[in-house]
C-alpha cells in the first residue's frame, strides 16, 4: 500500500528527511534512516545481509508511542555527513514502522488499482522488499538551465513582449534518474494553456509508471507527452485585474508556482544535455484549459515544425524561444526588441545569444 512520502531538503548546515504519512489512521512508530555513497560501503558497514537492508543498524532513528499519532517527522543529519561523500549524488535509506504492523520503505514507486508498483532499480539485494533512492546536493537550489517563453498567437497579432508564458527549469540527471524542476514564473495572456513536454520512450524501463509528479502522461508511440501544468491561470494566478501574472508594473507580484517531474532510466535514454526533453504549450482560446486546444507552439530551435508568427511589416518571429539562463522578460506590451535590442527575426537572422546583454533599463519586469 501507499502510505505516504518521504520529501529531502538540504541547507548549509543540514539534510533534512521529512516521513509525511498520508494514509488514514496510520502513523509512525520508529523511523530508521541512512545514507550512503554505495551498495558495498553499506554492505561492509553490517547494514545490509542476504535478507536485504537492516534497519535496526542505520545510523538515525526515532520512535514515538502509539498515543502521539504521529504523522509527521523530520529528521536532521548534519551538512559535514553528506559532504563527506565522494559524490554530489547519494543514496538515501529510509524505513518506517507503523501502527498498523506493516513496514514501509522510502523510493520512486507508483499506485494503481492492483497496488504499489516498486522501482526495482532501487531495491536493495536481499530477500526482503527494502528499497533506497538516490538523492543530488546540486539538485537544491541549482541555477536554471532553460528559460522558456511564448506569444502565443498563432500566425499573427502578436504584440511581441514574449511574456504570454514564462517557464523557467532546472534538470539534475543522475544514471537512473532525471528531474526536472519547472516554475511558472509569468503569464501575460488572456489564453489558457497547459503546458507541457515531450520525451523519448526509450531508457524509461517502467513506461508511464516510471514518470512521477505528472500531471498526467500520454503514450504517444514512441514518446510520451507529460502535461506539467495542466493550467496556468491555475498555476499562476493574477493578483490584479488585467487578469495578467507578474508582467504589469501597478500590480502585486504573485509568487511562482514550481512543480518537479521525476523520470526513472536507465543507460540506453537519449539524453541531450542542450535538449534533455521538448517543451510546449496548448493554446486554449475559450475560457480555462479543458477538452481539446485550439494549437500547440513549440520552442524555436528546439522541436520541430518551430511555429512561427509573422508582424504587421511581414517579418516572421517565433511563437517560442529558448533561453539557455534565468532571464528577465519583458513587461506587459513591451517589445522584446525595445527590452533586447540584439534580437532579431528570423526574416533578419535570428541571433541565439541576443539574452547575453542586460536588457534596457525600465524595460523589464521587477518580479523576475
Amino acid at each position: 500500500m501507499y502510505a505516504g512520502t518521504v520529501d529531502v531538503a538540504l541547507d548549509a548546515n543540514f539534510l533534512y528527511v521529512t516521513y509525511n504519512i498520508t494514509a488514514p489512521n496510520v502513523y509512525l512508530l520508529e523511523t530508521h534512516l541512512d545514507v550512503f555513497d554505495n551498495i558495498t560501503a553499506f554492505r561492509n558497514a553490517k547494514k545490509l545481509s542476504g535478507g536485504g537492508a537492516i534497519p535496526g543498524k542505520f545510523a538515525y532513528k526515532a520512535s514515538f508511542s502509539a498515543g502521539a499519532r504521529k504523522t509527521s517527522y523530520t529528521a536532521t543529519i548534519p551538512r559535514s555527513v553528506v559532504d563527506g561523500l565522494p559524490r554530489d549524488c547519494f543514496f538515501i535509506a529510509s524505513h518506517a514502522a507503523l501502527s498498523n504492523g506493516e513496514t514501509a520503505w522510502g523510493g520512486l514507486c507508483s499506485e494503481s488499482g492492483n497496488g504499489v508498483s516498486l522501482n526495482n532499480a532501487a531495491q536493495f539485494p536481499g530477500a526482503n522488499w527494502s528499497t533506497y533512492f538516490e538523492f543530488c546536493k546540486s539538485g537544491c537550489n541549482g541555477p536554471v538551465d532553460f528559460t522558456y517563453a511564448w506569444e502565443d498567437l498563432r500566425n499573427t497579432g502578436n504584440d511581441a513582449d514574449y511574456n504570454d508564458l514564462v517557464i523557467k527549469s532546472d534538470v539534475t540527471k543522475t544514471s537512473n534518474m532525471m528531474q526536472i524542476k519547472f516554475t511558472a514564473a509569468a503569464r501575460g495572456a488572456g489564453y489558457d494553456h497547459a503546458f507541457k513536454f515531450n520525451i523519448p520512450k526509450t531508457g524509461i524501463p517502467q513506461g508511464s509508471a516510471g514518470i512521477f509528479g505528472a500531471s498526467s502522461v500520454q503514450d504517444m508511440g514512441t514518446y510520451f507527452t507529460v502535461t506539467v501544468f495542466p493550467s496556468t491561470k491555475t498555476a499562476l494566478p493574477s493578483a490584479g485585474s488585467s487578469g495578467f501574472a507578474n508582467t504589469v508594473p501597478s500590480e502585486p507580484c504573485v509568487a511562482p508556482n514550481e512543480h518537479t517531474v521525476t523520470i526513472a532510466i536507465d543507460g540506453s535514454f537519449p539524453y541531450n544535455a542542450a535538449r534533455p526533453y521538448e517543451p510546449f504549450i496548448s493554446v486554449y482560446t475559450s475560457g480555462m484549459a479543458s477538452g481539446t486546444p485550439a494549437y500547440d507552439l513549440n520552442v524555436y530551435g528546439v522541436s520541430t515544425p518551430a511555429d512561427t508568427w509573422t508582424d504587421t511589416d511581414g517579418d516572421v518571429y517565433p511563437n517560442g524561444i529558448l533561453i539557455p539562463s534565468d532571464w528577465k522578460w519583458p513587461l506587459e506590451n513591451v517589445r522584446i526588441t525595445a527590452a533586447y535590442p540584439n534580437f532579431r527575426s528570423i526574416t533578419d537572422g535570428f541571433n541565439p545569444n541576443w539574452a547575453n546583454t542586460a536588457p534596457t533599463t525600465g524595460t523589464f519586469s521587477s518580479c523576475n
